[in-house]
């Protein structure tokens, strides 16, 4: 990855401040033109580095009241079939296949996001029936202690 990269990338993963062309900004920090910091985010992005540049929500002020960690036991042969369909869901934040402990049921994790306890039920029973999964255990979320974005790289100047 060349410097010009790293430099955007370290700009880019600390978030947006609230101005009408942080491109701009990211330009003239980094000393090159508004339009190729546009290009170099495309590159990253069909080159797969970033996957997309978007808003953290905090789901509670969001008004989800309702937020779980669901770990479904699903098949080895159908977790990226499944996994893949799950993830595509709205609900959904983030679907993951994880190595777990021997004896531990359930190998993809979910966040799941509902307005209520009753829709979050609602919610896992239509996954659970959808792919008729053998268990499933729930993780509310009781209270969120941590909420920043990784921090992949140091700033590439200091």
């Amino acid at each position: 990855m060349d410097s010009k990269t790293l430099q955007i990338l370290c700009e880019l993963q600390d978030g947006f401040k609230l101005e009408t062309r942080p491109f701009k900004r990211i330009a003239n920090k980094v000393g090159c033109s508004e339009e190729e910091v546009i290009e170099i985010i495309g590159r990253c992005r069909a080159e797969g580095i970033i996957r997309r540049i978007g808003a953290a929500i905090r789901p509670e002020q969001a008004g989800y009241a309702a937020n779980a960690l669901v770990t479904w036991d699903v098949p080895p042969e159908d977790i990226d079939e499944v996994g893949a369909a799950i993830a595509e869901m709205r609900e959904v934040s983030h679907c993951y296949e994880r190595e777990c402990p021997e004896g531990w049921k359930g190998n993809l994790f979910t966040m799941i996001h509902a307005h209520s306890e009753e829709e979050l039920r609602e919610i896992v029973i239509k996954i659970s029936e959808r792919f008729k999964f053998n268990g499933f255990k729930i993780f509310k979320t009781a209270k969120e202690l941590k909420k920043t974005s990784m921090r992949y790289f140091e700033d590439s100047r200091s």
